[in-house]
């Protein structure tokens, strides 16, 4: 099935507040960016059918016309959409199977790297939620498997079924655009990209100390920085530093809208990748570079030498030295990168978007055969 062909399917069912999920469960196919829109079509169709409950006079039910054992689909970051004592609800009294989707445990591992103490209590709650009643929870590595399994354990709930899931790593842009913010002939002197959000847990404060390390010690060989990625929270103080440092001046450029199109020029273009992360639950533009056959030296963390393949070079995020050496290494001794660069082409092993989706629905379909439930009495 074409995405269009979904969308139009969404468009028919997920929009009407009748039996979305349901009927969308009987036709879904394999399809790019699958999560995206399951996650936009349960979201619309969860709030229209609650204003409707609640300005329809007579009208007592909270929910669809759903059949018990319909399978109610979470793909994304749904935890501050839909609380708790909801999904409860649909789970118990409706008697859907729930198959939620677990992309990291940030909140509840770091929660001194969000500003608002109540969205880490409420992913808390979504994912003890989660743990009790869900029939089926996919997360998108072994390591947020185990984080989430762990936070379980802690408020002794034994979750039903818990799977890993791999995404799909293909690139989906096949047109390349020079970020025009980029200085003339910028890419004639040589650089490396990073991508990401600029929030504290990506760690961009130890690549401005580093590339200000690189120009205290004077040195020319070493490629400019390209920072592509919105400005998160918490993250003030660097982004004055970046802005008014003098010494960093014209070697670190940072590209806040860079567009896939853009995205794309940049991986094609660059010497190698850096993402210093300190926690992620996969570790997308690792994925990235590797699929544009651009080495990448990343975190020794969490689930980031699992989504390499661990074909990159994995250091410890907080080893300054480590990552000095590595990128002046890199910078100066073009044989590293051509042997990287073999490695990828040797051994790393994709996905397409298309395999997913095929895995994602047969694994959704199958909870129906796995469980029953009770309504609540």
């Amino acid at each position: 099935m074409k995405r269009e062909d979904v969308e139009k399917l969404l468009e028919q069912y997920g929009r009407s507040g009748t039996s979305a999920i349901g009927q969308a469960r009987k036709a879904l196919n394999p399809i790019r960016n699958l999560g995206k829109l399951i996650e936009r079509n349960t979201r619309l169709t969860l709030r229209r059918s609650l204003l409707a409950a609640k300005t329809t006079l007579g009208i007592e039910k909270r929910f669809p016309d759903w059949s018990p054992g319909d399978a109610f689909v979470l793909s994304g970051s749904t935890w501050d959409s839909i609380d708790a004592p909801t999904l409860e609800s649909i789970a118990v009294d409706c008697g859907l199977n729930l198959a939620i989707v677990i992309n990291d445990m940030i909140p509840v591992l770091f929660p001194h790297h969000f500003g608002d103490p109540k969205a880490v209590e409420s992913f808390a709650t979504f994912a003890e939620c989660t743990a009790r009643h869900a029939a089926l929870t996919l997360c998108i590595s072994e390591s947020t498997k185990a984080d989430f399994e762990r936070f379980a354990a802690s408020r002794s709930i034994v979750p039903k079924t818990t799977q890993v899931i791999r995404l799909g790593d293909e690139c989906v842009c096949s047109v390349t655009d020079r970020p025009q913010e980029l200085p003339r002939n910028f890419e004639n002197q040589g650089f490396v990209v990073s991508v990401s959000t600029i929030q504290v847990r990506k760690n961009y404060q130890l690549l401005y100390q580093l590339w200000r390390r690189f120009a205290e010690e004077g040195r020319t060989d070493i490629p400019k920085l390209v920072i592509a990625g919105s400005s998160g929270w918490m993250t003030n103080d660097l982004r004055h530093q970046l802005q008014h440092d003098p010494l960093i001046k014209d070697k670190i450029v940072v590209l806040n809208h860079a567009s896939d199109s853009e995205l794309s020029w940049l991986y094609q273009h660059c010497r190698f990748s850096l993402y210093p992360s300190i926690y992620e639950g996969w570790g997308l533009p690792i994925v990235e570079s590797l699929r544009y056959g651009k080495p990448c030296i990343a975190s020794n963390t969490s689930s980031m030498p699992e989504a390499s393949q661990g074909i990159a070079v994995h250091l410890d995020p907080y080893d300054f030295r480590q990552w000095h050496d590595a990128i002046v290494a890199w910078s100066t001794d073009h044989q590293l990168i051509t042997q990287a660069t073999r490695r990828i082409k040797d051994h790393y092993q994709h996905r397409s978007w298309d395999a997913f989706g095929q895995d994602f629905c047969n694994r959704v379909l199958s909870i129906g055969h796995q469980q029953t439930f009770a309504k609540a009495a």
